[in-house]
């Protein structure tokens, strides 16, 4: 394990490193499967989460660092008092970040893709030109959906066959009480005469 720490590092560091690491990969799971969108109650609490969990690591870590068991390493021991203070936020802005990422989306959507119920629910969908540079191109927005990393892609033939404005939907997901998991979206489209 040389690659991830030096020989002689503490426990206590190794094991806040390996929780770390294991936030970051965590975090990955709702930029890649974007089809959970969690409960708007969810969001807040996990929020106020994050910041709870931000709080006990950054006492955690200060306490290992009194009791010598963490040895900042790189440009850490270089840095005057200044940068010190700015990197300590830009860290704890990006920390509370992962977690919430980590709390909002990646574990209620394992929760609910094992313990969710099965659910069917009408609601409308208009379709949307991706504007990201490595999102879909072709999307359907749902107006009920507020959360940022929700996506549900489309073909282009599919997309281009659609017409402008909202479309009644029925749609499939699975749902508990962190929000839901969209499987499919049924579209009632007028057929061409």
């Amino acid at each position: 394990m040389n690659w991830l720490w030096k020989p002689k590092t503490p426990t206590p560091q190794k094991w806040m490193i390996s929780i770390f690491l294991l936030s970051l990969i965590g975090a990955l799971a709702p930029i890649i499967w974007r089809s959970f969108v969690p409960a708007a109650h969810w969001q807040l609490q996990s929020l106020y989460g994050a910041l709870l969990l931000t709080i006990a690591g950054g006492l955690w870590l200060r306490s290992l660092y009194r009791r010598k068991l963490w040895r900042p390493a790189g440009p850490w021991t270089d840095y005057g008092p200044i940068k010190r203070w700015l990197m300590t936020a830009l860290c704890v802005c990006f920390f509370v970040f992962v977690l919430w990422l980590d709390l909002v989306a990646t574990l209620p959507m394992a929760y609910t893709r094992m313990m969710g119920d099965d659910v069917m629910f009408t609601s409308t969908a208009e379709k949307k030109r991706g504007s990201g540079r490595h999102a879909c191109r072709q999307q359907l927005k749902l107006p009920d959906i507020h959360y940022i990393l929700f996506e549900f892609c489309l073909n282009e033939d599919s997309f281009n066959d659609l017409p402008d404005g909202p479309l009644p939907a029925r749609i499939s997901a699975r749902q508990s009480y962190f929000g839901s998991s969209i499987h499919t979206i049924e579209l009632a489209v007028p057929r061409a005469q």
